[in-house]
């Protein structure tokens, strides 16, 4: 009886009725896409990250948007979607990635992806707003600053710093990776603690406390939330300066769309460098902090390797 079985299935496998079990099943747009994610992902963390270096996976992109022409389900849109991240994220290529979310917006509408696709155009017009903003505020005097709150007596506003280098690092409590820059930006202080730099945490008012166990709800009352700055100082080992402004941490005037976000300002009071990372490499910042101070005949400060 199961030979016979066998017999007849094999019959139906020949002539095409089912498939044959070695057949390996299709694979989906959604595998597809994983597979090539996962392979530029892979020349990331090799910092592989120039056109050059990806030019077979901006390839490949190209090919799956031709392989799946005409089809409008949302695996199909999540391609286009990661398509325009690769320019715009990585490559750093905002035209063409908004080219792309657009066209994806209006080929793709009524889906989930096409929906994140018109977010992310304005997300990435109003970085590019602010990119224009913060090119043309280099070499101009910078935007003033009032503090309402200080660690530093009498320090009121950022005019008072003035002939001195200040590095303005823009943060709030409830911002991650403002917390997990803390250990360069302590380093930064320590390095230039006998020079005339001053490293300058400023946030503003933000209605609550976070990061100090359970959020501390502090709307309706500003006074309450700088108290806290106190404790909250002294629990993430802050050892330079912090403010309070008047202004928002978010501020238009310095182009700040996102925290952390650090600017440098010469002893002359003009904005040098802006849309910097606190994380990123000391030597860069090192770098352009030296040249201010050399350029006002200030003291530079001799690196341990050095001595």
């Amino acid at each position: 009886m199961k030979a016979k079985s066998l017999l007849a299935a094999s019959i139906l496998v020949l002539a095409g009725v089912l498939p044959a079990l070695s057949q390996p099943a299709a694979v989906t747009p959604a595998q597809e896409l994983e597979a090539l994610v996962t392979e530029i992902k892979a020349k990331l963390q090799r910092n592989e990250r120039t056109a050059t270096d990806l030019a077979p996976q901006l390839a490949a992109f190209e090919a799956l948007a031709a392989k799946y022409r005409g089809q409008k389900t949302d695996d199909i849109a999540r391609i286009h979607y990661m398509q325009a991240m690769l320019y715009g994220q990585v490559l750093e290529d905002t035209d063409k990635a908004i080219e792309l979310f657009r066209q994806l917006a209006a080929d793709f509408p009524g889906t989930e992806t096409g929906t994140a696709a018109q977010e992310t155009i304005t997300q990435l017009e109003r970085q590019a707003r602010a990119k224009a903003a913060q090119g043309a505020l280099v070499g101009k005097p910078a935007p003033g600053l009032n503090f309402t709150w200080s660690t530093v007596a009498d320090l009121k506003s950022l005019a008072d710093l003035r002939g001195k280098v200040v590095v303005l690092d823009f943060w709030a409590t409830w911002c991650g990776p403002c917390i997990a820059s803390f250990p360069q930006v302590r380093d930064l202080t320590a390095y230039y603690k006998d020079s005339d730099v001053v490293v300058l945490g400023v946030t503003s008012i933000q209605g609550f406390v976070a990061n100090m166990g359970p959020r501390i709800d502090t709307k309706g009352d500003p006074q309450r939330e700088m108290a806290l700055m106190a404790d909250f100082i002294k629990a993430k080992d802050i050892t330079w300066p912090i403010v309070f402004s008047a202004e928002p941490v978010f501020n238009p005037d310095y182009g700040v769309t996102g925290i952390p976000h650090m600017a440098i300002i010469a002893p002359d009071g003009t904005v040098r460098h802006t849309g910097l990372h606190p994380a990123m490499p000391r030597a860069d910042k090192v770098q352009k902090i030296d040249a201010l101070l050399k350029e006002f005949g200030k003291t530079v400060p001799v690196a341990p390797s050095a001595l």
